[in-house]
């Protein structure tokens, strides 16, 4: 996506490219307008100290907004994209994360995304301290206990370690992004909305074999073998010491034989 290869990159017009998926007319102007303002009203903190802009913008978007979590239908597909999270209020961890950070960009807060294990943070580098706000729970502050005892409720198998709360990329963000849609799409059947996704998904990552043998599955279970067999043939000459080389090399097999049928 070319909003990622921007100087700097473009959060706001990438997480809207995702939102194109499902919503091709997606109003850009509409969407930047409603971020500004949100922006304005958080920049007009009485003070200028760093933790007290911080809590300005916890305030206006959890206490005065509302922006919270979906917890009542987390795997909706609306929850991944930004024009329809900014309207409704609610969404996933990460999406609610991109409109932190695009009002805190907007409003001059040094703000950055946290790819935490299974729930998506964002934080800021106070002084010596880094705070770490929890869009999806009302914006709640967490201190490294926080983050230790969230770890243990979403991912108890992971140990922490503060690289979990370390900044993450645009690029990162987005491919967490669609992987979350991906995913949702492709646990309700819908191959064709996920072959949408894992478009954008090898735009980021153009090589990556695991996405490569997922769009063969989606490819080959809307009949389109060629493609698939393209993509496999892909994953081998990428990972030729793979440790599912054998299947890989039986799966482009069936693939071709399905095509000399059809031919």
């Amino acid at each position: 996506m070319a909003a990622l290869d921007a100087t700097p990159a473009r959060l706001d017009h990438a997480a809207l490219a995702i939102s194109a998926l499902e919503y091709p007319e997606v109003d850009t102007a509409a969407f930047d307008t409603a971020l500004s303002s949100l922006a304005a009203r958080v920049a007009r903190a009485e003070s200028e100290d760093p933790l007290t802009r911080l809590r300005r913008l916890r305030q206006v978007l959890a206490d005065e907004e509302r922006f919270r979590g979906n917890s009542e239908d987390y795997d909706a597909p609306e929850n991944s994209f930004v024009n329809i999270v900014v309207e409704s209020k609610v969404g996933l961890p990460i999406t609610l994360s991109v409109i932190y950070l695009e009002v805190a960009r907007r409003a001059g807060i040094p703000l950055f995304g946290v790819s935490f294990p299974g729930h998506f943070l964002v934080g800021s580098q106070v002084g010596d301290d880094k705070w770490i706000l929890d869009p999806f729970y009302g914006g709640r502050i967490l201190t490294e206990t926080g983050c230790r005892d969230l770890l243990k409720q979403v991912a108890p198998q992971a140990t922490f370690s503060a690289k979990m709360i370390a900044p993450a990329s645009a690029r990162s963000i987005c491919y967490r992004m669609l992987s979350n849609l991906k995913r949702v799409y492709i646990n309700g059947g819908d191959a064709e909305r996920a072959l949408g996704v894992m478009e954008l998904l090898l735009a980021i990552a153009p090589d990556h074999p695991g996405e490569l043998r997922t769009r063969a599955t989606i490819f080959a279970s809307l009949g389109a073998y060629r493609s698939a067999l393209a993509d496999v043939e892909r994953c081998l000459a990428l990972s030729p010491d793979a440790p599912d080389h054998e299947n890989l090399v039986l799966t482009a097999k069936a693939l071709r034989h399905r095509l000399e049928y059809l031919n």
